[in-house]
């Protein structure tokens, strides 16, 4: 069979690449689009949103470019938080993959800092550690779905939950911590590392109410 990818001197792998391309921005300019902002960026990126056939309306399908659409990546949409939450599919022009909305905030301790408050009475500094927070959008959910044909749900200890939140190295975050959420105390049992690959995608947080102190 005659090799055509030279044919005129046109590269047909790129040609096609360059028709995707055109495809997909034609598709992100259009109607259906929406203005999403990625991790917190103040500059805007246009993605495409789908229903999913098997799933409720908290989680959904996103396609864009292949630099926006990441697992773990956050996506701010009609001011409401999506965490991407599988693998980008990627066919080299664009990725798709599924998100899900965020139902709440976890107080991320990103940093301590001694902060001279004064003198003791031999005149020695006396220092106090600050935390520093940031409140992370994160999904909670109370039981863990289960992959099956049935779609069993394994339930959690009653008064423990679930956080998937976007991994950050920076975030300071260990097995024993308490943190409030709910107006109630949560003591984390364990943290998931498994869905992090090079630094990437997301991190989950069991925790048990603490109770205490609740």
């Amino acid at each position: 069979m005659r090799d055509y990818s030279n044919y005129h001197n046109v590269n047909v792998n790129e040609k096609l690449r360059e028709d995707g391309l055109f495809l997909l921005e034609h598709s992100l300019n259009g109607f259906e689009s929406y203005e999403a902002f990625v991790n917190g960026s103040p500059t805007s990126v246009k993605v495409l949103i789908y229903q999913k056939y098997d799933s409720d309306s908290e989680t959904k399908r996103v396609i864009g470019h292949i630099s926006d659409i990441e697992r773990g990546n956050i996506l701010n949409i009609n001011e409401q938080d999506w965490l991407v939450v599988t693998i980008p599919e990627d066919n080299k022009i664009y990725r798709k993959a599924d998100m899900k909305i965020c139902n709440s905030f976890f107080p991320a301790i990103t940093d301590k800092t001694r902060v001279l408050i004064g003198r003791d009475d031999d005149g020695r500094p006396v220092y106090e550690e600050i935390e520093q927070k940031v409140y992370v959008p994160c999904i909670v959910e109370p039981s863990i779905s289960i992959n099956t044909d049935k779609v069993d749900q394994l339930l959690l200890p009653k008064g423990s939950i679930k956080i998937s939140l976007k991994y950050a190295k920076y975030m300071n975050i260990n097995s024993n911590d308490k943190f409030e959420m709910y107006a109630n105390r949560y003591e984390i049992e364990d943290i998931d590392y498994s869905k992090v690959i090079n630094e990437i995608g997301i991190m989950v947080i069991y925790a048990k109410k603490d109770v205490k102190e609740s």
